[in-house]
């Protein structure tokens, strides 16, 4: 039967199983239809429902030929599936995300509460790299985000710009999103900063403010006369853009500046790669000629090529800061989506904290979350973050709420920026298997979570928006969730760049060292993805080396003792690995999702499913509809 709630939309078997393939969280639905007929590889004609998941699975659930008054009768078929579509993608919404039920539910547990929003404070990020006592200073002009509405509000700047002149710097470039610091060599003093374009346009608008800003930030490192200006995009997209108003810095201008453009594409380029790659990945079989045309479907793609530039890039950022000692600019059109792509990358081989499992988050959260990534926009979620206006101004989600519309993100700014960069910290593990503390689970649970709309984390599209959505108040963290269960994330192998002397990492970003992703595009694949799941097979190599290591200490004191495995090790090799699993909220808390998820009257109709791999289950043969349960 097909279960719907106000998390997900499920496919439950005979016996009351629900298979993960088969369950997919309301957000992580791109597009449903309803269709009369499927042309089934058989040519047998069927009636059904298409899901179009944001995750690379495109599903069909088949009804047999025999459900007749499905198939004949068209108000029955458009109720159902306008009852589905207006469930998944409400005009109206009577009810709030799942994350603020979940986060409620959360929240009165003490759940998934420690290590969760307070995981990145930017003064403590920024005294780690000791910005203060090396010629840069913490501004708080920002505050309120009066300056910039998708900036935090927290600014590094150098110790000589006022705010006075941030204040006037900021008119001049796209959305106030003035020069920043990002990171600090803490040796060199060679800086990373982000902005957006400046505002030049065609006549070549000036500002002295900007123009001293910049300087600022040259001068500020003293091993070199030259500041180099990283611009993510092609140039010709930048002279395009300084018809509209945009444009560059002008070296008569800003002095001592180098221009290099990076040829990162622009998101509709991203989304149109993206769309080739899902249908490459979904049409695939196991005939002779597919095997054969694989890699050049793949490569026409340019997933791979896209990968390749955006690395390229930031290698070619972070050999210059460490290496040459040169302080580099990065910005893009508006400066949130491939600057920091580049930027956070970078960090990511300069900085050995960022490739640490709590550096990481801290990583997410300062470059992406707090810099205004439009993480909403990108991935098609609702507009307004899914929350509620309550009545009685109550703070409870038990409130009876006032209907409001729901604005729709615009499917021509849907992109995957921040999937593409998970993609290169992925190419980057496979690269340096012993430079991460985290494994290839973590990077999948980040994107599972991303479009599911479980946590409060990727809601918005800035710091701001969260804030006035009371999101660290009504929701949980995803940090809190993936710390609470830390040891499933921790990768076997990780040697701390202390003891391996590798600070350090610049990867090859040459198409023979990028491969794709298996792990991740191809998992739903019945006949192509990882036969051991990565969960289990991280757990059994971390118990593996525990014992080893165990041993090898005993060994050194001359000991014998058999069995001393840690209890960390051990609990993690005895969790289920359903337990682990982020595809299924009643996995993770029953308890919870029983409490939250209310009811929904849903018709059962006999059903099969079916992927677009044409691997069909059998059908589970109902006759009569029921009141479907919640899990």
């Amino acid at each position: 039967m097909l279960e719907l709630t106000n998390y997900r939309l499920s496919f439950v078997a005979n016996g009351g199983v629900r298979l993960s393939f088969y369950s997919v969280p309301l957000t992580t639905i791109q597009s449903v239809e309803l269709k009369r007929s499927f042309r089934t590889d058989q040519a047998i004609q069927q009636a059904g429902l298409f899901l179009l998941c944001k995750d690379m699975r495109q599903i069909r659930f088949v009804l047999p030929v025999c459900t007749l008054i499905f198939i004949y009768d068209v108000r029955a078929r458009d109720e159902l599936g306008k009852y589905i579509t207006d469930t998944i993608h409400p005009t109206q919404r009577m009810l709030p995300l799942f994350a603020y039920v979940f986060g409620e539910a959360c929240i009165a547990k003490s759940l998934y509460l420690k290590s969760g929003w307070n995981v990145y404070s930017p003064e403590d990020e920024y005294h780690r790299q000791n910005v203060v006592n090396n010629g840069w200073r913490i501004s708080k002009v920002n505050e309120g985000y009066k300056l910039c509405r998708t900036y935090p509000e927290v600014l590094v700047v150098p110790v000589k710009v006022t705010d006075d002149l941030l204040v006037r710097c900021a008119p001049h470039r796209a959305r106030g999103r003035l020069p920043v610091l990002s990171w600090l060599h803490p040796e060199s003093r060679a800086s990373l900063t982000r902005a957006a374009q400046p505002l030049a346009g065609v006549q070549g608008r000036r500002n002295e403010a900007d123009e001293e800003l910049v300087r600022c930030i040259r001068e500020a490192n003293a091993n070199t006369v030259n500041l180099l200006v990283f611009d993510a995009r092609h140039q010709f997209t930048a002279v395009v853009n300084r018809g509209r108003g945009g444009g560059m810095e002008n070296p008569a201008f800003y002095t001592n500046i180098q221009y290099s453009f990076m040829n990162i594409p622009n998101l509709h380029a991203m989304r149109a790669s993206f769309a080739k790659l899902m249908t490459a990945i979904n049409s695939v079989t196991l005939t002779q000629q597919d095997n054969v045309s694989w890699l050049k479907t793949i490569h026409d793609t340019k997933w791979l090529y896209n990968t390749q530039q955006i690395l390229s890039a930031a290698a070619a950022a972070a050999d210059q800061i460490e290496n040459h000692k040169s302080s580099i600019l990065v910005h893009c059109s508006d400066g949130w989506d491939r600057t920091p792509q580049v930027t956070s990358l970078a960090m990511l081989m300069l900085d050995p904290y960022y490739r640490t499992l709590r550096g990481f988050q801290t990583l997410v959260e300062k470059e992406w979350v707090s810099f205004g990534h439009k993480f909403c926009q990108r991935t098609g979620g609702p507009a307004d973050g899914g929350h509620l206006i309550f009545t009685h101004n109550s703070p409870t989600l038990t409130a009876t709420p006032t209907p409001t519309k729901v604005g729709t993100s615009n499917p021509e700014e849907r992109s995957p920026i921040f999937l593409q960069f998970i993609d290169c910290v992925w190419q980057m593990t496979i690269q340096f298997p012993a430079s991460f503390e985290f494994n290839e689970h973590f990077l999948v649970t980040i994107l599972d979570e991303l479009y599911a709309s479980r946590f409060g984390t990727f809601l918005f599209d800035s710091e701001c928006e969260a804030r006035n959505n009371f999101v660290r108040t009504k929701t949980v963290s995803l940090w809190g969730y993936i710390n609470s269960n830390i040891k499933a994330y921790l990768n076997p192998t990780y040697t701390p760049a202390e003891v391996s002397g590798h600070r350090l990492i610049i990867p090859c970003s040459m198409s023979y060292r990028l491969e794709l992703w298996t792990g991740y595009y191809l998992r739903w694949q019945p006949f192509m993805r990882c036969q051991e799941p990565v969960v289990s097979r991280s757990a059994k190599v971390l118990d593996r080396m525990q014992k080893f290591r165990a041993l090898s200490r005993h060994n050194k004191r001359g000991g014998t003792q058999e069995g001393s495995v840690s209890p960390a090790a051990n609990s993690v090799a005895s969790l289920p690995l359903a337990e682990m699993s982020t595809h299924d909220a009643s996995v993770i808390l029953p308890a919870v999702q029983s409490a939250v998820s209310p009811r929904r009257i849903f018709p059962r109709f006999p059903i099969s499913t079916s992927s677009t791999a044409a691997v069909t289950a059998a059908p589970a043969v109902e006759k009569t509809p029921v009141v479907v349960a919640q899990p």
